[in-house]
């Protein structure tokens, strides 16, 4: 016959407070890996701006309006309906961004305008300093 013997108070507190400590410890683990990975991420840098860029394909104005109000459909100089979206390519190999209207065709290749580099999965939205660089001026719609 076997006898079972009671556990100790002290054998029942370490127990208890071993438990609580592991968890500690986990909860600890938990927050630490989430402080370090709390960076930005890169993607969504790359689509976030300050302002919106635009070129007339007719007249070729360059200008740009902050996040907050969009432009409509006309161009601020010459009123006509031909205006596209500006958007900005990144050089790595010399850190250049260039920036060109959002179409189809020469106008809107995703090719380096500093070293002539074919930029593949290098659009990022250009920012308002950016735009500036670039020749836009500011307009309020």
């Amino acid at each position: 016959m076997q006898i079972h013997k009671k556990h100790s108070p002290r054998a029942l507190a370490w127990r208890v407070i071993r438990l609580p400590a592991g968890g500690l410890a986990l909860l600890f683990a938990l927050v630490a890996l989430g402080v370090v990975g709390c960076g930005k991420n890169p993607a969504m840098a790359a689509i976030e701006s300050d302002a919106y860029g635009f070129q007339c394909m007719k007249c070729k104005a360059r200008f740009f309006t902050d996040r907050k109000s969009p432009l409509g459909s006309k161009c601020p100089k010459c009123q006509q309906d031909y205006i596209e979206d500006a958007m900005g390519y990144w050089c790595e190999k010399d850190q250049h961004m260039t920036i060109r209207p959002k179409v189809s065709g020469p106008e809107g290749a995703s090719v380096c305008e500093k070293c002539g580099a074919q930029l593949t999965n290098a659009m990022v939205s250009p920012r308002e300093k950016d735009l500036k660089a670039w020749g836009a001026s500011k307009v309020s719609p």
